[in-house]
């Protein structure tokens, strides 16, 4: 008579433990190791205003960093009209607020004109870097905190741009933190300083610190990418792109890897805005050419050790990115320029497989996928959700209200898509 309790307690643990096993966090950009795959199944295809959504909540301020997803949390950063910098907690279920800390004051420190990124960039773009117990957001100004995620009290704060120089780049500072165990890696590019730094989570305090000055003309030094991990045989390596050149650092030590050059945009605006992403022992690297029409270039290159410029396998130089961060499913390279046309190339040949111009409008965020889909958002609010596959198939376009540049999120069987001003978890229907 008790066994029959007990297998049936069993099986509903074994279900539990195989639900937590399916969900994934996303507590920085673009998941855990920058991939922005999710390895979940049963991912909402089909949303809009009035239906499909778990929850919707408004937020104060402005900002563009990503939502940062933990076990119970949605966390973000954002800017208020008055220099105001604030982290914002929300509560993953109920779409309820938690907390909102305010951290500091600041601007952007961008030396470009305003009205070229005022109305898409602020102080607020960088996505914060999460677990269950503590928050790390960093700031277009240089200011980096750790909060406690539990007391909202702000356990250690720096100012990178004070201790390691006075950022020298157009349009600001824009590339997130990478967390990885006890460390956190921010990577700095521009025309003044430019270095990788890995600092301890719990401390703030420097454990390694690599000048990443690299040979790069006009605005060719200035990057707004943001670091990846990715594991290349027994060893996890930084992966950085920008300054024309795309190299890996070892994480615990700093120690270079490996460098290629070959992403010099041959126009003086010509910078790296996407970050590299990996897969299959090859990694791509974006080059942005916005006076281009889309006419940049993706390079994908077979991951070796010194200077693998020479791996270099093939380039995509037609509808390319300028800051969507590619994302590769099973083989094969999913993309989409500013202007709307999305592109699939094989991943080792470089062989395109469909092109194909979706709905009209402007995109900005990288694209994520799961559960054998590719999400790509535009900036009005149009979610196009396509098969990972060789056929180019839409499966769905879903709308929203808003001004989106953030790229979604995915954890627990939801996508989370933040806006200016508002974040909104899709459940589908």
């Amino acid at each position: 008579m008790r066994y029959i309790p007990y297998v049936a307690s069993m099986v509903l643990c074994l279900g539990a433990v195989d639900r937590e096993a399916r969900a994934d966090t996303w507590g920085q950009f673009r998941g855990e190791t920058g991939d922005g795959v999710s390895r979940e199944t049963g991912l909402p295809r089909r949303w809009s205003a009035d239906a499909g959504l778990a929850w919707s909540v408004a937020l104060p301020g402005r900002g563009n960093s990503s939502p940062a997803i933990t076990g119970r949390r949605v966390d973000l950063t954002t800017q208020t009209s008055d220099g105001g910098l604030w982290v914002v907690s929300v509560d993953r279920a109920t779409g309820k607020l938690i907390r909102k800390v305010s951290v500091g004051q600041g601007k952007l420190a961008a030396k470009g004109p305003a009205n070229l990124y005022a109305h898409r960039h602020n102080a607020a773009t960088p996505t914060p870097v999460s677990d269950d117990d503590h928050i790390w957001a960093y700031f277009g100004n240089g200011l980096l905190v750790c909060i406690d995620a539990r007391s909202g009290a702000i356990k250690w704060k720096r100012d990178l741009a004070s201790d390691y120089g006075a950022y020298d780049i157009t349009f600001g500072m824009g590339s997130s933190p990478r967390g990885w165990q006890q460390w956190l890696y921010v990577a700095c590019m521009t025309k003044g300083v430019s270095y990788v730094v890995a600092l301890d989570k719990v401390s703030g305090r420097e454990v390694w610190k690599a000048d990443r000055k690299l040979p790069a003309a006009d605005d060719g030094p200035d990057a707004y990418s943001s670091p990846i991990l990715y594991r290349a045989g027994d060893r996890w390596q930084l992966m950085v792109s920008g300054s024309d050149h795309v190299n890996a650092y070892d994480v615990r030590r700093g120690t270079q890897a490996w460098i290629a050059d070959g992403m010099k945009i041959n126009s003086p605006y010509g910078r790296i805005i996407a970050s590299p992403v990996a897969a299959s022992g090859i990694l791509l690297a974006t080059s942005a050419n916005p006076a281009g029409a889309g006419k940049g270039h993706v390079m994908a290159v077979r991951i070796g050790q010194g200077d693998i410029a020479s791996n270099r396998l093939w380039k995509h130089t037609t509808s390319t990115p300028d800051s969507s961060t590619p994302v590769i499913v099973d083989g094969r390279v999913f993309m989409i320029a500013d202007n709307g046309v999305a592109a699939c190339v094989e991943l080792e040949s470089g062989k395109l497989l469909w092109r194909k111009r979706l709905k009209t409008g402007t995109y900005h965020a990288s694209a994520v996928a799961g559960d054998g889909h590719v999400y790509f958002l535009n900036i009005e609010g149009v979610c196009s959700v396509i098969a990972a596959d060789g056929s180019g198939t839409v499966r769905q376009e879903n709308q929203l209200n808003g001004l989106f540049y953030a790229t979604p999120a995915i954890s627990d069987g939801h996508i989370y898509l933040r806006a200016y001003d508002r974040l909104y978890a899709v459940e589908g229907h």
